[in-house]
């Protein structure tokens, strides 16, 4: 028998994803605090972070992504293979690019500043960092730019959903659970984006990784991809919806989609921490020339 099309055919265990999300966090917080400091005592005359750096982190949150898809999420969300494949692979290219790409392309930028660096005596402005040198920058970059991800993400979202609505001649509405989310996360973004360093420290990452980098044309290759395959899986969970008359089905895809957009930038605060401060970024100075 068909349920209720706003009641979800089996209830969400709030607290099992709680605590699902709160272990990815917790452990991949750690692994992205840790894997540095092995990476810098193996290497330790190396001016950047290695393999054992990106790939201990990235490779770790990505496992503990496929743990939660397969057993902490298991009963929230579609099972066919479709959906699983697209949400997955969306979740992994953002691993790739929060772990992966941004960091690799921040790292670009400071070796070229510390080759381009004016010798002693010169007059002018060396290149360098200005704000991503403080560690209270990253906090309030984080939540900029998981509101950048979590709009892209909701505004995918809110297509699908009014389609399915309409589809089945349902109201519009959203799911509250995505909004309360979401509004937390705005609110966030909001505290960073009227502090100078957090919106300066945002301009400054945004200019070095997308702009200034030869790997920001690979993150915006990735982004796109992101988006392309997060809207099969979320035409997958419509399809899945429409059949069983269950809305709530394609919300708690959002929610948890939104929740994961929030663990990896935790994360990637935790890795970004970690990592200057064993590789410190080239400092921007102005150089008033000998006398």
């Amino acid at each position: 028998m068909l349920g209720s099309p706003d009641v979800a055919v089996r209830r969400i265990p709030t607290t099992t994803a709680l605590a699902a999300f709160g272990g990815l966090i917790l452990v991949g917080s750690a692994v992205a605090w840790l894997a540095p400091g092995i990476d810098h005592a193996l290497h330790p005359t190396s001016t950047a972070p290695g393999l054992v750096s990106f790939l201990g982190v990235g490779l770790t949150v990505l496992a503990l992504t496929a743990i939660l898809f397969a057993v902490g999420l298991r009963g929230l969300l579609p099972r066919t293979g479709i959906f699983v494949a697209a949400a997955f692979g969306y979740n992994a290219v953002l691993v790739a690019v929060k772990l992966g790409m941004g960091p690799i392309a921040i790292y670009a930028q400071n070796e070229y500043y510390r080759a381009h660096a004016l010798p002693a005596g010169a007059l002018g402005e060396d290149p360098g960092f200005r704000f991503l040198t403080t560690p209270l920058a990253y906090p309030l970059l984080a939540a900029i730019m998981a509101l950048a991800y979590a709009g892209g993400f909701a505004v995918i979202y809110l297509i699908f959903h009014s389609r399915l609505r309409t589809r089945l001649g349902l109201p519009p509405r959203v799911e509250t659970r995505f909004l309360q989310l979401f509004v937390v996360m705005f609110i966030l973004a909001g505290v960073g984006g009227v502090t100078v360093i957090g919106l300066l420290g945002f301009l400054e990452y945004a200019f070095n990784v997308i702009f200034a980098s030869t790997v920001g044309l690979l993150i915006a290759a990735a982004l796109v991809i992101a988006i392309a395959v997060c809207s099969v899986a979320f035409h997958e969970a419509s399809e899945q919806a429409a059949l069983t008359r269950n809305v709530t089905l394609l919300s708690t895809f959002a929610w948890v989609g939104l929740a994961f957009i929030a663990a990896y930038h935790i994360i990637w605060v935790v890795f970004l921490l970690s990592l200057i401060s064993l590789w410190p970024l080239k400092p921007w100075a102005y150089v008033s020339g000998a006398k």
